[in-house]
C-alpha cells in the first residue's frame, strides 16, 4: 500500500456515526471511540483467562492532540497523554481488560465511574 494510500484510508476512517455523535457526547467523553473500545474489551476478556499473576497498572498513552480527557503526569517521560488502567498477565504480558481515565462524566450519564484506586481495582 502506497503512502498516499494510507494517508486517504487514515483521514476516511470513522468508528461511529458522525451524526448522532452530538447526543452521545453529552452523555459520553469517550462517544467517538467507545464501541470499538469495548468490543476490544470484550474480546480480551472472552479470549485469555488470566493466571494468578495479574498486575494492576495505569499507563499514560503519548497524546498532544486536543481531547477532553488528555492527562498531564509530569513523572512519565510524556508528560500529556491519556491515561488508561489495565489488568495484565504479568507472565504473558495479555491485558485482560482496560478503562480509559475520562475523568467528570456528565451527572446523568450511564458511563459515569468512581476512579478511586479502590473502585479502579473493583472494576477490573
Amino acid at each position: 500500500m502506497s503512502l498516499r494510500r494510507f494517508h486517504f484510508l487514515l483521514q476516511s476512517i470513522r468508528f461511529d456515526n458522525i451524526i448522532v455523535r452530538p447526543a452521545r457526547r453529552a452523555l459520553d467523553k469517550l462517544a467517538a471511540f467507545r464501541n470499538v473500545f469495548d468490543l476490544f474489551n470484550r474480546n480480551c476478556v472472552n479470549n485469555y483467562v488470566l493466571s494468578s499473576f495479574a498486575t494492576i497498572d495505569e499507563q499514560l498513552v503519548a497524546f498532544c492532540g486536543r481531547c477532553p480527557f488528555r492527562q498531564f503526569m509530569k513523572s512519565k517521560p510524556a508528560k500529556y497523554g491519556i491515561k488508561i488502567f489495565t489488568i495484565t498477565d504479568a507472565k504473558m504480558f495479555y491485558v485482560h481488560n482496560m478503562e480509559v481515565y475520562v475523568g467528570n462524566q456528565p451527572g446523568n450519564s450511564p458511563f459515569v465511574k468512581s476512579n478511586k484506586p479502590k473502585d479502579v481495582v473493583l472494576f477490573l
